[in-house]
């Protein structure tokens, strides 16, 4: 008798198979002789969730039913938010002929708890770690600032690599997986290392140079400028995985309570340091406290976490970060707008930050490629911020001087002319002023209004000078210069319009007498001294003749002089016997006496008078 054979078994057969091949995909292993020095292994991982938490690595190994295992398909694994465990598993293989080790990396050292198993191929664990954020430093195989497994492989085997991922609370963070040789993995935490100690050591100098320079001039934007940083430095540090390695490797609970409330502190001092920087409580005081209170939203959002609730703390703070950066930047571009240019400075240093943030968020989520610039982009960014602000910084340290100068000289102006009216009601108060100008006179060396060199540099320079000219034996050229008719200028036009002649005249002086060792001085009201770096009488005759006739080239109208415009009368000593002219008050006198000798020979003209010894 023929049996007949039934197609429902082998059907059923079929869909069997389809179902396992589905619930369970076959898992291609890595080559670890052939695969390079650094591998992501991001999408060579498979994914399991276990939303009960209630498998173990012997569930895993133990099962005759296969697991939902899936493929992750991305470069980097990110879980976000989730109450659920997660499980990963890569299956590496060495063909070579000899044994090779292989470091597996996760490149992101906030994870609260890390679980590992390497299983051979009989299904026997080999190695197996329980570390993470949330356990002591000390039980990481590696001591590093991210989570490293050593994985060794004998020749011609297969080695399974099972993680289990699992939070205090719910927050996962984004991480990249890699894997390196022992040479790729010293290499790049080396050029880690180099990076991030150029990084601190750059924000730490920012941070004593602004200290010290606040000590000195204690300027307030500068110390906020120092809290914001010290508490960036802080945030970064801790970030980044070395404050649990170098400062409290023993404290994991300390550890994670310790980032949330430094972020919150971080969005006090950035409110605190951006308020004062742009003046928000002189032109914005409204928007000021509104800043204020979004950061003390953050702050108190982050107090949480001392009772160990962490996904709550980052749940409310990250909307907050995200209102108080907006604020900022909004406030920036309206300042800007404006035409402040602290404003301005602040607007280009903050988006410079948030591209660099943006950038290692965007590599992160796996839409940018892993590369130097995209794993460091928040660090180059963050820099760039700091050393603009300090810039920023510096610009406006400026103003408040100019400021501060202009509004001392508006009050100088101010207590000179009431010292002018209430004279008379007054008069011991004018007199004490007086005294004080007439000291503040004695300790300037300039003019304030021509910028030329006042009379007491006269005496001092050209005493200096006279010493000087005895001991080489040169010749000493000293002229007097007064302007013609400047009383009846100032009668006819006012004081206002002589002073503009003054400014103009000593202006025209400062581009003819270039020479290093010319010397000019205001002497009073429109005289003016004239030391001479020559020592020849025609060098010095020829220089002021030039002057004479530039100065009446410019043709400033003046009616009540002779010619029509204003011109200036000279006289010109030129003096090696010092013996009759010992000091400045002596050569003072002779070129004075020369200048009223041109003022009689009808004005505008050069006379000079020379002084010398006899020779033998």
């Amino acid at each position: 008798m023929t049996r007949r054979f039934s197609p429902l078994p082998a059907a059923m057969a079929v869909w069997l198979l389809l179902a396992c091949l589905l619930v369970s995909p076959a898992r291609a292993a890595v080559d670890v002789s052939e695969s390079p020095g650094e591998l992501n292994l991001g999408p060579h991982m498979q994914l399991l969730e276990d939303a009960g938490r209630e498998l173990g690595i012997d569930d895993l190994l133990g099962r005759d039913v296969p697991l939902p295992w899936r493929p992750t398909g991305e470069e980097t694994i990110n879980f976000s938010f989730s109450d659920s465990a997660w499980w990963l598993q890569v299956e590496l293989a060495n063909t070579g002929e000899g044994p090779v080790r292989r470091l597996l990396e996760l490149a992101m050292p906030l994870h609260d708890y890390l679980d590992a198993w390497v299983v051979d191929e009989a299904g026997e664990v080999v190695g197996a770690w329980q570390t993470g954020n949330r356990r002591a430093f000390d039980t990481r195989p590696v001591a590093h600032r991210t989570f490293v497994l050593p994985i060794p492989l004998p020749p011609g085997e297969t080695r399974r690599v099972i993680l289990r991922l699992d939070t205090h609370d719910g927050l996962f963070d984004a991480t990249p997986l890699y894997l390196l040789s022992d040479g790729s993995f010293l290499y790049k935490a080396q050029r880690e290392l180099m990076a991030f100690s150029l990084y601190f050591g750059a924000l730490l100098a920012l941070m004593i140079f602004n200290l010290l320079l606040y000590l000195v001039i204690r300027e307030r934007s500068l110390l906020h400028y120092v809290v914001y940083l010290g508490t960036f430095f802080v945030l970064m540090f801790a970030a980044r995985g070395f404050a649990f390695q170098y400062w409290w490797p023993s404290w994991p609970t300390f550890n994670n309570q310790m980032l949330p409330l430094t972020i919150g502190l971080f969005a006090v001092t950035l409110a605190g340091f951006s308020s004062s920087y742009l003046n928000l409580p002189r032109y914005a005081p409204r928007f000021s406290r509104l800043l204020h209170g979004v950061a003390g939203l953050c702050l108190a959002s982050a107090l949480p976490a001392l009772l160990g609730h962490y996904a709550l703390v980052f749940r409310i703070m990250i909307p907050a970060a995200i209102l108080l950066s907006s604020l900022m930047l909004g406030v920036a571009v309206w300042r800007s707008w404006l035409g402040d240019r602290l404003a301005q400075i602040f607007l280009v240093a903050w988006s410079v930050l948030l591209v660099g943030v943006s950038l290692y968020f965007l590599r992160v989520a796996g839409v940018l490629p892993y590369n130097f610039f995209t794993e460091y982009a928040v660090q180059a960014g963050s820099g760039l911020e700091f050393l603009l602000l300090a810039f920023g910084l510096a610009y406006k340290i400026n103003l408040l001087k100019n400021e501060k100068l202009a509004a001392e000289r508006a009050t100088h102006d101010l207590e000179r002319s009431h010292s002018l009216r209430l004279e008379a009601e007054v008069a011991q108060r004018t007199r004490e002023l007086e005294a004080a100008n007439r000291r503040l006179a004695a300790m300037a060396r300039t003019d304030p209004l021509t910028g030329l060199l006042n009379r007491r540099q006269f005496q001092e320079l050209v005493d200096e000078e006279l010493q000087r000219r005895r001991r080489s034996g040169r010749a000493l050229l000293f002229a007097v210069m007064d302007i013609d008719a400047f009383k009846l200028y100032n009668d006819t036009l006012g004081h206002q319009a002589g002073d503009e002649v003054l400014i103009r005249v000593s202006d025209l002086l400062q581009q003819h007498f270039r020479r290093a060792g010319d010397r000019l001085f205001r002497l009073g009201g429109e005289e003016f001294g004239l030391l001479l770096e020559v020592d020849k009488l025609d060098q010095g005759r020829h220089g002021l003749e030039a002057f004479r006739q530039a100065l009446e080239d410019l043709a400033i109208p003046h009616v009540q002089a002779e010619g029509g415009v204003v011109t200036a009368s000279f006289g010109l000593v030129c003096c090696n016997d010092y013996r009759r002219v010992p000091d400045a008050d002596r050569l003072y006198r002779e070129a004075d006496e020369a200048m009223y000798e041109a003022k009689e020979r009808n004005r505008n003209r050069v006379v000079t008078r020379a002084i010398l010894e006899e020779t033998p």
